[in-house]
C-alpha cells in the first residue's frame, strides 16, 4: 500500500454512515478513501441489527409453529438448535458484509484497514499492518459510531456481565438471564432468549419500559411480554452485581425496597454513547449531550471542513438515521446545501409483535402546544391479522385537531416495522388525516389498520369495534 494517499474526501469509519457516504461521494465523482479498523458494516451489520434480527427470526418461526394447532397444523412442536441458528446468523452477516465490500470496490474507493487518527482538517494518518499511511484530503467525514454505555455500578466488570456487542458470542443458551435496561435492545434480547427457553428478568430504572415511546403503547408491549413469560421489575435501580458461583446476583431497589435476581449471565443494555475521536476534540470540535459531536444543519462540526454522521452525532442511534446523515453530510461536503428532517425518522423495535413509531406521541405533541386528536385501531379488527392468527396490538395516530395534519404515529402489531413507512411519509410531507383515511388500501391487508386509525381520528372508522 502507498505510504501516502491523495483524495478529495476521507471517511473515518466503515459503518452505515461511512460506507454509504463513500459510495455517494464516488457517485458524485469525488476521489474517496475510507478507513476502517474492524469490519465494514459497523455494529449494525456485525454485532447489532442484522445478527439479532436473524436470530429473532429463528425464534419467531419456532413460536409460530408452536401455535400451529390453532391454524390447523398438528404435530410435535419444533425445537431450536442454537448452534444451527448461530451458523445461519453468521452466514447472513458474512453475505451482507461482502455486499458492502463489493460496493466499495465497484466504485473504486480506496480502502485502508487500520486505526485512523485525524491530524488536521486535511489529513488522516492510519496505522495499518504494513505501516503508517498518510491520507491527504480536502474534506473529512467522521463516522466512528457508538459504544455500549457502562454506568458506574459495582460488579459490572464481572465476566458474566455482557454488553449487546458480546452476548451473541455465547456458545450455549443460559438458563437464567438478567437484563439491566428495558429499552429496545434489552427487550429484543429478552424476547429472543425467552423464546429459547431462558428464564428472563428485565430491570428498568424508568417507570415504564421503552421510556422513549408512547406510554400507552409501552403498556401494551409490557402485557404481551409478560404473557410470554418475561419477568419485569419497573422503576428499579440496580445497585450492585455480585458474583455467585458461576453466575451472579443482581441487587436493586424498587420503591425503596431491596430486591435481587439470580442469573447465569447479565446483559447490560442501558444504551449506547457516541464514540468521538479524542484528537478531534483537541482540534476544537465541541460535544453536547452524552458526548455527541455538535454539528450544524449541514452536519459540519465546529472544525471547518470536518463533517460527522451517524451515531457519533447523537440523537437517535439508528442505522437508517446514519444512512441518511451519511448521504446529507457527504453531499454538503461536496458543495450542496441540504438538510435532514429529523421529525420523520422512524424508530423500530423488532419484537413479536413488532413496534414502530414516527414523529410526535400524544404527550409530546400536547407539551408542544398542539390540541391533539388521536385515532386508534386494534389489529384484532383487521381481516388479514385474523387470517394470520396475529391479533395482538394497535395503531395510534396523533393529529393536530385544528389542521388535521398527522403529527406522529405509534404501531404495535404484526409487521409494524413495514407499515410505518406510509406514516413516515405522512409526517414528512405534513399530510392531512383525511388523505390516508380516503386512500384506497388493498383488502385484506395489514395496511388497512393505518387507514382505519386515520379514519377514526376524523370520526368515521368503519370496522372499529
Amino acid at each position: 500500500m502507498k505510504l501516502e494517499v491523495d483524495v478529495e474526501v476521507a471517511i473515518l469509519g466503515g459503518g452505515p454512515a461511512g460506507y454509504l457516504a463513500a459510495v455517494r461521494a464516488a457517485q458524485l465523482g469525488a476521489r474517496t478513501a475510507i478507513v476502517e479498523q474492524d469490519q465494514f458494516g459497523g455494529v449494525c451489520l456485525n454485532r447489532g441489527c442484522i445478527p439479532t434480527k436473524a436470530l429473532l427470526r429463528t425464534v419467531e418461526i419456532a413460536a409460530i409453529a408452536r401455535k400451529g394447532q390453532e391454524l390447523g397444523v398438528v404435530g410435535l412442536p419444533p425445537m431450536i438448535d442454537w448452534t444451527a441458528g448461530h451458523s445461519r446468523k453468521s452466514r447472513v452477516v458474512k453475505s451482507l458484509r461482502q455486499g458492502v465490500e463489493f460496493l466499495l470496490h465497484k466504485d473504486a474507493i480506496t480502502i485502508i484497514k487500520g486505526q485512523g487518527f485525524i491530524v488536521n482538517p486535511k489529513q488522516l494518518d492510519v496505522e495499518t499492518a504494513e505501516g503508517k499511511v498518510s491520507v491527504q484530503c480536502k474534506k473529512i467525514l467522521v463516522a466512528t459510531g457508538s459504544e455500549p454505555m457502562r454506568p458506574h455500578i459495582p460488579g459490572l466488570e464481572l465476566p458474566v456481565v455482557l454488553t449487546s456487542d458480546e452476548i451473541l458470542s455465547l456458545e450455549e443458551v443460559p438458563q437464567r438471564l438478567a437484563i439491566i435496561g428495558g429499552g429496545a435492545i434489552g427487550l429484543e434480547f429478552a424476547q429472543m432468549f425467552n423464546g429459547l427457553g431462558t428464564k428472563v428478568s428485565v430491570i428498568e430504572m424508568a417507570d415504564q419500559i421503552l421510556p422513549q415511546e408512547d406510554a400507552e403503547i409501552a403498556g401494551e408491549v409490557l402485557k404481551v411480554l409478560k404473557r410470554q413469560g418475561v419477568k419485569f421489575f419497573i422503576a428499579s435501580a440496580v445497585s450492585e452485581v455480585i458474583a455467585e458461583g458461576a453466575g451472579a446476583k443482581v441487587m436493586f431497589q424498587t420503591q425503596g425496597k431491596e430486591n435481587m435476581v439470580e442469573a447465569d449471565h447479565v446483559l447490560l443494555a442501558v444504551g449506547r454513547k457516541p464514540a468521538v475521536p479524542r484528537e478531534l476534540i483537541a482540534l476544537g470540535a465541541t460535544t453536547g449531550a452524552q458526548g455527541a459531536l455538535i454539528v450544524n444543519k449541514q452536519l459540519e462540526t465546529t472544525v471547518p471542513g470536518i463533517y460527522a454522521a451517524g451515531d457519533v452525532t447523537g440523537g437517535k442511534l439508528l442505522a437508517h438515521k446514519a444512512y441518511a446523515e451519511g448521504r446529507v453530510a457527504m453531499e454538503n461536503a461536496l458543495g450542496a446545501n441540504i438538510f435532514l428532517n429529523y421529525d420523520a425518522i422512524p424508530s423500530c423495535v423488532y419484537l413479536q409483535p413488532e413496534l414502530a413509531s414516527v414523529g410526535l406521541d400524544e404527550k409530546t405533541a400536547t407539551a408542544q402546544g398542539y390540541e391533539v386528536k388521536t385515532g386508534r385501531f386494534d389489529f384484532r379488527s383487521n381481516g388479514r391479522a385474523q387470517c394470520m392468527g396475529e391479533r395482538e396490538g394497535m395503531v395510534k395516530v396523533v393529529t393536530d385537531k385544528e389542521s388535521h395534519v398527522i403529527l406522529g404515529a405509534q404501531l404495535f402489531g404484526p409487521q409494524a416495522t413495514e407499515l410505518i413507512s406510509e406514516l413516515t411519509l405522512a409526517v414528512s410531507l405534513g399530510i392531512k388525516t383525511e388523505v390516508l383515511a380516503d386512500l384506497v388500501h388493498p383488502h385484506p391487508t395489514l395496511s388497512e389498520v393505518v387507514m382505519e386509525a386515520c379514519a377514526d381520528a376524523v370520526g368515521r372508522a368503519i370496522h372499529k369495534g
